[in-house]
């Protein structure tokens, strides 16, 4: 638990040193996988998929990610332009740029074991599992919605959720 801790606060350090107007999407990958690794789904066997929905830089960090292993799960990134092309991911990945797709996303994956992560800060208010928030130091946090969780019975740490910024 004690690492859980440990790697947030490593990430958020990192975030967004380099230039404030710059997005540091290496940070976004590595909480994403880490949103994975401590955040349990029912009936999980098989691989383990995190759909990027339309183009971002993030896939190409969190390309870099792909087969390693996730809670006994091999890790698989995929990018999609439709959500359908692509199975029943674990985590659907919504960049900033498809933020509107957030309503067509939740209707999709209605009562599928499926958590929602935006770029886009509130969605959590609007069904998203867990949102981004870029800190007024420039460090990246994140807002949960626990409520959308336990209706697709995906669990998240206790310790994670500490960390959150804002929780629902």
């Amino acid at each position: 638990m004690r690492v859980v801790l440990t790697m947030l606060v490593f990430f958020n350090e990192l975030s967004f040193s380099s230039q404030a107007q710059t997005t540091n999407y290496q940070v976004y990958a590595l909480y994403v996988v880490n949103i994975a690794e401590h955040s349990s789904w029912p009936g999980r066997s098989g691989d383990f998929h995190i759909t990027v929905f339309g183009k971002s830089k993030a896939y190409e960090e969190l390309l870099k990610q792909n087969g390693k292993m996730v809670n006994g799960h091999t890790l698989r990134i995929s990018q999609v332009e439709e959500l359908s092309a692509n199975g029943e991911p674990q985590i659907i990945y919504l960049p900033d740029n498809k933020s509107s797709s957030l309503n067509d996303i939740l209707k999709a994956t209605a009562g599928k074991p499926a958590m929602i992560i935006t770029e886009r800060e509130g969605l959590f208010k609007k069904g998203a599992g867990f949102s981004f928030v870029v800190m007024g130091n420039n460090t990246l946090r994140y807002d949960i919605n626990h409520t959308e969780l336990e209706k697709k019975q995906i669990r998240v740490s206790k310790n994670l959720a500490a960390l959150a910024n804002a929780t629902l």
